[in-house]
C-alpha cells in the first residue's frame, strides 16, 4: 500500500467500529432474493480484510462458534490487539494475520463471505484491483464479497468541502476559526444556514462530516486516498476482474425510501437494465456510499426468485406500532394499516419484539388472531409480497436466521467477555444486532461493572455516584433491549 496510507495507520489507531450492514445474516438474505443459494453464516467461512482491532469480527466469531474466521491488516499492533482480544474472550474459531492484502495467499481455503468495508475507495489502484482479484479467486463456488465504496455523483459536494477545508486551514483564517477539521466544517455550517432548500441539505451534509469527529475523519473523508467512483465504474471493474453484482447489502439499499412515492413504478422502463437502473438512481438520490455484494461470475445465479422466498427468513420490526400506525422512534408516522392481514402481521411483530423470529413463528400467530380470515392459499401470496415490500421499504428487517434473547433486565446484570473488554478498552459495546453502541465516560465506567456479580440496586448505587443525573433504569432497560446482556 502507498507511504501515505501507511504512514496514517502507524500514526493513528484507526477508530473500533461494527459495521451492521457488514453482518453475515444480513447480506445472506441479500444474496439469497437475488439468485444466489448462499451459505449459512453459521457454518461458514469468513474473512474480514482489513479488519483493523478485530471489533467488527469478533462479535461474529462469538455468535457463530461453528463458523471460521480469519482477519488481516498490515497494522501489527492491531492484529496484536485483536488477537488478545480472541483469546481473552476464549474464541478459538478466529485468527487474525498480519499481513497486507498484497502479500495474502490463503492456499486452499475458499471463503464464503469476505468483507472489506473501508477499503476500495481509500487504497490505490493496484490494491484495489488485487482486491477484486482476490475476491474472485478465493470466494467460494457460492460465496459472496461485501465491498464498500464511495459514489459519484454524490460524493462531489462531499470532495468540495474536503477542499475547501484543507484550503482553509491553511490560510491565516484557520486562527480565528480553528485549525482542525471538525471547526472548520461546523464553521462552513453556521455560514450556510438554513434559509433555502439547499443550505438545509448543505448544512445536513457538513453537520454528517463533522459528526464523525477527529477519530473517524482521518480515514474516511480527509483520507489520503479517497477516490470515489460512480456505480457503473465499478460494476464494470468487479466484471474485468471476474466477478458479478448482485445487488446491495442491505436490501432497502436496492431502492432507497428516499425515492420519491411512485419513483419505483415511474423507473419501470429500466428494470430490463438492472445496472443503469441503480446509476439512474444514485443520480437521484444523490447518494454517497454503496455497500455492494459480489460473486463469482460463474456462481449459479437463479434469475427468477419469487415473493415466497421472503417467508423462509427471520423478521423484526425495528418501529412502534400504535393503533393502526407504524411509527419512528420520533413518533413520525411511516404506515398506516388498512388491512387486516398487514394490521395482524405487524401486531405479531409488536408482540415478539425486539427479537428476530422465523416468518413461520409470525404466520402462526396471525392464523391465530385472523381466524376465517385467514386462508392459506390466498393469504400466503398476499403477505409475501407485503414483506418484500416493508423489507424493501425499511419497515422491517430480514434476518437469515432467527435471533432470540431476553429482553427484560437480568438481577444480576452481565453484558459478557466480549462487551466488558470493549468498555475497559473504551470501546463501543456491539449489540445482539451488530450495531454499535458509542458511550461516554460515566457510561464506560458503570458497564464495566456489569459482570454478573452486582444487582441492579448494587449497580443503581454506582451509577448515582458517577453519573447522578442518569435515568439508570431507563438506560438499562434500553441496553436490555439490545440484547446487552448475557
Amino acid at each position: 500500500m502507498s507511504d501515505p496510507v501507511h504512514q496514517l495507520y502507524q500514526s493513528r489507531v484507526y477508530p473500533a467500529m461494527s459495521h451492521p450492514s457488514s453482518d453475515p445474516a444480513v447480506t445472506a438474505v441479500a444474496a439469497k432474493l437475488a439468485g444466489l443459494d448462499i451459505p449459512t453464516p453459521s457454518c461458514a467461512n469468513i474473512l474480514e480484510i482489513g479488519c483493523a482491532s478485530g471489533h467488527n469480527l469478533l462479535p461474529l466469531a462469538a455468535r457463530w462458534p461453528e463458523s471460521r474466521f480469519v482477519g488481516i491488516d498490515f497494522s501489527a499492533a492491531a492484529i496484536e490487539e485483536a488477537q488478545q482480544s480472541a483469546t481473552l474472550a476464549g474464541l478459538g474459531n478466529i485468527e487474525f494475520i498480519h499481513r497486507d492484502l498484497q502479500d495474502y495467499d490463503p492456499g486452499e481455503d475458499s471463503f464464503d463471505f469476505i468483507i472489506a468495508h473501508g477499503v476500495y475507495s481509500w487504497v490505490p489502484q493496484p490494491t484495489r484491483q488485487r482486491l477484486l482479484d482476490f475476491c474472485a479467486e478465493n470466494l467460494s463456488h457460492e460465496g459472496v464479497a461485501t465491498i464498500s465504496y464511495n459514489t459519484l455523483p454524490g460524493w462531489s459536494l462531499r470532495q468540495s468541502l474536503v477542499d475547501l477545508t484543507r484550503l482553509l486551514e491553511n490560510r491565516p483564517a484557520a486562527e480565528t476559526i480553528g485549525p482542525d477539521h471538525e471547526r472548520i466544517l461546523a464553521f462552513l455550517a453556521t455560514a450556510a444556514g438554513t434559509h433555502t432548500p439547499y443550505a438545509r441539505y448543505l448544512t445536513g451534509v457538513l453537520h454528517d462530516m463533522f459528526g464523525k469527529g477527529s477519530s473517524v475523519l482521518p480515514f474516511d473523508d480527509f483520507a489520503p486516498i479517497n477516490e470515489p467512483c460512480t456505480f457503473l465504474e465499478f460494476a464494470a471493474h468487479a466484471g474485468r476482474s471476474g466477478l458479478r453484482y448482485l445487488g446491495e447489502g442491505c436490501l432497502q439499499d436496492n431502492f432507497p425510501p428516499s425515492l420519491a412515492p411512485g419513483a419505483e413504478e415511474s423507473l419501470q422502463p429500466l428494470a430490463s437494465d438492472p445496472l443503469a437502473l441503480q446509476q439512474a438512481i444514485d443520480v437521484l438520490t444523490n447518494r454517497t456510499f454503496r455497500n455492494s455484494l459480489l460473486c463469482r461470475a460463474d456462481a449459479p445465479v437463479q434469475t427468477r426468485i419469487t415473493s415466497a422466498t421472503a417467508l423462509h427468513f427471520s423478521v423484526r420490526c425495528p418501529h412502534r406500532l400504535e393503533g393502526t400506525r407504524v411509527v419512528d422512534a420520533s413518533g413520525n408516522e411511516l404506515v398506516n394499516l388498512d388491512h387486516p392481514i398487514a394490521l395482524a402481521f405487524f401486531s405479531a411483530l409488536a408482540d415478539t419484539s425486539p427479537q428476530s423470529v422465523p416468518m413461520q413463528e409470525i404466520l402462526e400467530i396471525m392464523a391465530e388472531r385472523l381466524g376465517d380470515q385467514f386462508d392459506p392459499t390466498h393469504s400466503l401470496p398476499v403477505i409475501a409480497r407485503m414483506v418484500m415490500d416493508s423489507a424493501r421499504q425499511n419497515l422491517i428487517l430480514l434476518r437469515y436466521e432467527p435471533l432470540r434473547f431476553e429482553s427484560a433486565v437480568p438481577a444480576a446484570p452481565n453484558l459478557g467477555t466480549l462487551r466488558l473488554l470493549a468498555a475497559k478498552q473504551g470501546k463501543p459495546l456491539v449489540d445482539v444486532y451488530h450495531t454499535p453502541c458509542t458511550l461516554d465516560e460515566g457510561r464506560l465506567r458503570i458497564s464495566m461493572a456489569m459482570d454478573g456479580s452486582r444487582s441492579i440496586e448494587e449497580l443503581a448505587a454506582l451509577s448515582s455516584s458517577f453519573m447522578p443525573n442518569l435515568d439508570f433504569h431507563g438506560w438499562l432497560a434500553h441496553l436490555a433491549a439490545r440484547g446487552m446482556f448475557v
